[in-house]
């Protein structure tokens, strides 16, 4: 697999080195840590996914394995990217990424991270299980969302959601939601969860206005409590988020997509304060 569809530069750096080591046998661990002036017990750390190059050894690991002008670029970027704290970091260096790549190298993390991108996929692909659609009229599909899409917007939904599987065309014409899910192992994946779950915060602030009250709940609790108690909590949002799920099956004629979100998070901590006085 060449070096631009990886985004994940530990794999590929383990993956480059065992290639490497057919053609020259000295190419092991204790060689790249001697090039490196580390310890081959940390290269073998590095490349099991339990530790981070050093940024100070990108130039010098890169022309170690060969790599010159935009692989080398890339490669540098790719780093970075594994080693992003933050959503802007992440952001900043999966763009430099697919710039130096071109979209020849395109791969289907790009279209998961389409997918995650955007509200309107998630909601497409479930409207899609109750919604008989044989790819006509698009501007209908995506009149059904709230808030509703341009029907260019819907087409271009359903292409990416056929791209990665999630839906297909059944022997009757209509689409359908495949049994297939995205995994969300990778670091990069979760990191698009995360903005995915901001996205969805960010919806049920405008339903508070857009949406009937009638046909919503919004609700908010604050309340005293206790850290030995947050597992427990948590445990019973989860019970709570499966209940839903049950209800949701017992349907008997669904006509609509609900999204719940269920926030619980800290608004103070009582710290202890030196003399036993606030």
């Amino acid at each position: 697999m060449h070096l631009f569809e990886h985004t994940d530069y530990r794999a590929w750096l383990k993956e480059k080195a065992e290639e490497l080591k057919t053609e020259k046998p000295y190419f092991s661990y204790r060689f790249i840590g001697a090039k490196l002036g580390v310890n081959a017990g940390l290269v073998a750390r590095i490349f099991n996914g339990q530790a981070h190059v050093s940024l100070k050894h990108l130039s010098k690991l890169g022309k170690l394995y060969g790599l010159a002008g935009s692989e080398l670029e890339y490669f540098e970027e790719l780093v970075r990217f594994g080693r992003a704290k933050n959503q802007g970091e992440w952001d900043r260096h999966f763009t430099r990424m697919h710039t130096i790549r071109g979209e020849r190298f395109r791969t289907v993390a790009d279209e998961q991270i389409e997918y995650y991108a955007s509200w309107q996929h998630n909601a497409m692909r479930t409207l899609l299980s109750i919604f008989a659609f044989k790819g006509h009229n698009y501007k209908r599909l995506g009149s059904q969302l709230v808030p509703p899409i341009s029907g260019d917007e819907a087409k271009a939904s359903l292409e990416l959601l056929e791209g990665l599987g999630l839906v297909e065309i059944g022997a009757d014409g209509f689409y359908r939601v495949a049994d297939r899910f995205i995994s969300t192992g990778d670091k990069w994946k979760a990191s698009m969860i995360t903005r995915f779950q901001k996205e969805m915060v960010r919806l049920s602030g405008e339903a508070i206005d857009g949406v009937a009250k009638e046909l919503r709940d919004v609700s908010s609790l604050t309340l005293p409590f206790s850290k030995s108690m947050i597992e427990t909590a948590r445990e019973r949002l989860k019970e709570f988020r499966q209940e839903m799920l049950a209800l949701s099956r017992e349907c008997d004629e669904e006509d609509c997509v609900y999204q719940l979100n269920l926030q619980f998070f800290p608004l103070a901590f009582v710290r202890s304060v030196p003399g036993g006085e606030a």
